[in-house]
């Protein structure tokens, strides 16, 4: 949950803001120069206004689990968008100028086309899969019933 990594990096910068400078009176600010946007989700880091602390970067998105592919994973909310614009019309472009009348700061569109494709080619093994699981089920159904097995027909066009 979002909420969760902003308490933890809250928590953990004033903690060791306190511990490394005690004597310090300066508020914690996100440093929204230096702050790293990836997709929908952002990586922030807090800096004190009077001396020069700043906390370690944190990630506010939660990340997809992934052992084989070495570099940055990818934000759980960046996969969940592209998953909900596979299920309707709205287009990468379309989801842009939405997020952009709604004065959020859209993802780059080379980007989401990339995870979209990566999205897409998951869905479509998935697909695969379950289907080749119905075809069993069914096969093994119709024997249980008695039912011979089906011949190939064309069908349409």
């Amino acid at each position: 949950m979002v909420q969760a990594k902003v308490q933890a990096l809250l928590n953990s910068a004033f903690k060791k803001h306190r511990h490394d400078k005690p004597n310090c009176e300066g508020d914690l600010n996100f440093d929204a120069a230096n702050s790293v946007r990836w997709g929908l989700g952002w990586r922030e880091r807090l800096k004190c206004t009077k001396c020069s602390y700043m906390s370690d970067y944190h990630n506010l998105y939660e990340e997809v689990e992934n052992k084989k592919v070495p570099g940055r994973r990818a934000a759980k909310v960046n996969i969940g968008l592209q998953l909900g614009l596979c299920t309707t019309l709205i287009s990468n472009t379309g989801v842009r100028r939405m997020f952009n009348n709604a004065n959020i700061i859209a993802p780059n569109q080379a980007a989401m086309q990339r995870l979209s494709n990566k999205v897409n080619e998951k869905i479509q093994s998935v697909n695969i899969r379950d289907l080749h699981e119905q075809r069993v089920t069914l096969v093994k159904e119709n024997a249980i019933i008695g039912k011979k097995k089906c011949q190939n027909c064309k069908c349409g066009g």
